[in-house]
Order: structure tokens, then C-alpha cells, then sequence
């Protein structure tokens, strides 16, 4: 094996994309477009193949973040899938990258890297010391097994209300309108806004949606909204991407003022829809924390979707922030 480290530049930013197209987890959020999404939110990117040889092994997305105002790195914040992409399971690549991103991370003055694995087995095998945090994910529904006739049919039940909430909204009159102006974005981010404040998420500005209909639209954005007349119920912002088959929900937005409906019920279910209509194989419904009581888990596992984890590790690379992090949190270390 001849590993080495090779920052994301013009000349070979064409290896960087068809590692992530041929590799089975690569995804949307990896690609240098959606890069582009992420720096203009104001976070300083840093890209890194990794070769074996000639070879394409690993891709490997940082971003800059801050933790207890210490500087360090992170995978692919703000993205649903924030994994390192690597060929083979090998804990010796692994070992390799921590080795060679430590080296960079004292030149830049970083604290830590937290690494996301799609999988645990290579963890167990890491040499360097790090943290283990619980695992995070996304739910995911495979329409190769559940496609929206079986789900319609044979997942939602009497007892979980899926058919008799979505049912309700079309016998009461409300429809689903796609959008194709920058102009009607207005409405659905003033009840995006208002979501997000309720739920005490966080908050995109009004600049990153222009951003994305600028880079996306129409090929690989569905903007959709839920309406009576001039009444807004709700809203959802979809990635497609034709080339993994996959239909990714990521923004939503609803009227919290109509308490009465199930708004997100019926996006979903158009969004199925359409994901199998255009002969997708997976619609992924976002991140969502990993308790099962959780009722946003809930709820998309009542569409048929089952949880993929993600394993987030951190690797402190100061010894001041080791020492900081082992004072007031006492985390253990493996």
C-alpha cells in the first residue's frame, strides 16, 4: 500500500467526483456543488483525497467549526449524510488519515477532528486515542422493497391515522403546487422561519434558499407547497439526484396556525410519490436523533423507513483542549 494525502484542487477535482458517483456511499452532500452550499453559509472548507498509488481510496470532507472556542474540523456539518467516503474497510487507511490530518491540524493550529463513519467496525480497530459520541442518522426508505402502492397498502394502518391524515387535507380541499419563481420562495420561508423558531432549530437565511435555486434548479430541486386557495399549509424543498436514484427531503415549513391537519403527512407522501414515479430507489427524510421515542422518528418510521447510523468520533489534537475536554466532561477516552 502507498497511501498519500492530496488536497481538493482544479486539477483533480474530477477524481474527487467520480470516486463519490461510483461509490455506493457517496451521496448529494459530498459532492464539490454542494461544497459551494456549505462555504457560502461562511464555513472554510478543507478537501482531501486520499490515494493508494494512482487510486482514488477515500474522500474525506472538513469544514472549520468551533467547539468551546477551541478550532478544529468537522465533517460535512449541515448536511444530512456527513460520512468519510472510503473504499474498502480498511483501519490502516484510517490510521494513515488521522496521522496525516494531525500533521496539518498543528500547522493550522486545530484542536480536534471529528471524524463520521458509516459504519462501527472500523472504529474498533483505530489505534489513536479518541471519543466516541452516540451514534446520529438519517432515516431512509427503500423503494425497491416499499414502493408507495405497498406502503399506501401494506405500512400505514387504521391505528397510525397515515391514510385518514393525508385523506383529510385532500377532502378538505388543499393541493400541492410546485413552484418555479424565486419570487414564491418568500411565502414558504416566512413559514419556514416561523417552523424553525418553534422547534428552535436552526435557522438558513433567506440567501442560502436563493443559493440553492441558483446552483440546483430545476434538474435537482422540487419546491413544492401545500395550499387552499391563498391559505399556505405548508411547504418542502426536495433534492433530487438522478444519478444515485435518490430523493433527499430537506426542508420543510407548515402552517402551525391549522393544528387540525397532519401537514407534513401529505409532503412526504408526495414526495414518495414523485421519487417513485421518477424510478428512485431511496428517498432519504432527513437526519433524525436515534431514540425511538422520538416522535419525528416516529413518525417516518411509520412510512416504512429504517434508521442508518452514523458514528461520529473525536480526535483531539491539542493537549490543551484534551485537558479541557477531560475537565468538564469527564469523557472517557478509548
Amino acid at each position: 500500500m502507498d497511501f498519500r494525502i492530496k488536497k481538493l484542487n482544479d486539477a483533480n477535482i474530477g477524481l474527487w467526483e467520480d470516486f463519490n458517483q461510483k461509490m455506493s456511499k457517496g451521496t448529494f452532500f459530498h459532492t464539490t456543488k454542494w461544497k459551494k452550499v456549505i462555504e457560502s453559509l461562511g464555513y472554510n472548507s478543507h478537501y482531501f483525497l486520499i490515494l493508494d498509488g494512482d487510486q482514488t481510496v477515500a474522500i474525506c470532507p472538513f469544514f472549520e467549526t468551533e467547539m468551546k472556542k477551541f478550532k478544529g474540523i468537522t465533517a460535512l456539518p449541515l448536511s444530512d449524510y456527513n460520512h468519510i467516503v472510503i473504499k474498502d474497510n480498511n483501519p490502516l487507511m484510517i490510521d494513515f488519515i488521522i496521522k496525516e490530518l494531525k500533521t496539518v491540524a498543528k500547522k493550522e493550529s486545530w484542536s480536534y477532528i471529528i471524524f463520521n463513519f458509516l459504519g462501527k467496525e472500523l472504529i474498533n480497530n483505530l489505534k489513536n486515542s479518541f471519543i466516541e459520541y452516540s451514534p446520529t442518522g438519517t432515516m431512509n426508505l427503500d423503494l425497491e422493497k416499499l414502493n408507495h402502492e405497498k406502503i399506501w397498502n401494506e405500512v400505514f394502518s387504521a391505528r397510525r391515522g397515515q391514510r385518514k391524515y393525508i385523506n383529510r387535507l385532500i377532502k378538505d380541499g388543499f393541493q400541492i403546487k410546485e413552484l418555479n419563481t424565486v419570487a414564491e420562495f418568500k411565502i414558504f420561508y416566512e413559514y419556514y422561519i416561523k417552523n424553525m423558531e418553534y422547534i428552535k432549530g436552526k435557522k438558513f437565511p433567506y440567501s442560502h434558499f436563493i443559493d440553492l435555486y441558483n446552483l440546483y434548479y430545476p434538474n435537482n430541486l422540487q419546491i413544492s407547497i401545500l395550499h387552499k386557495e391563498d391559505l399556505f399549509a405548508g411547504g418542502s424543498i426536495n433534492f433530487l439526484d438522478p444519478s444515485k436514484e435518490t430523493l433527499y427531503l430537506r426542508y420543510l415549513a407548515f402552517n402551525r396556525d391549522l393544528p387540525q391537519y397532519h401537514i407534513p403527512h401529505l409532503l412526504w407522501w408526495e414526495a414518495i410519490k414523485t421519487a417513485d414515479k421518477l424510478g428512485f430507489k431511496k428517498v432519504c427524510m432527513g437526519s433524525t436523533p436515534s431514540d425511538i421515542t422520538n416522535s419525528n422518528y416516529k413518525r417516518k418510521k411509520s412510512f416504512g423507513c429504517n434508521y442508518q447510523k452514523i458514528y461520529p468520533i473525536l480526535i483531539p489534537t491539542s493537549k490543551l483542549f484534551n485537558l479541557s475536554l477531560k475537565m468538564i466532561n469527564s469523557i472517557p477516552f478509548r
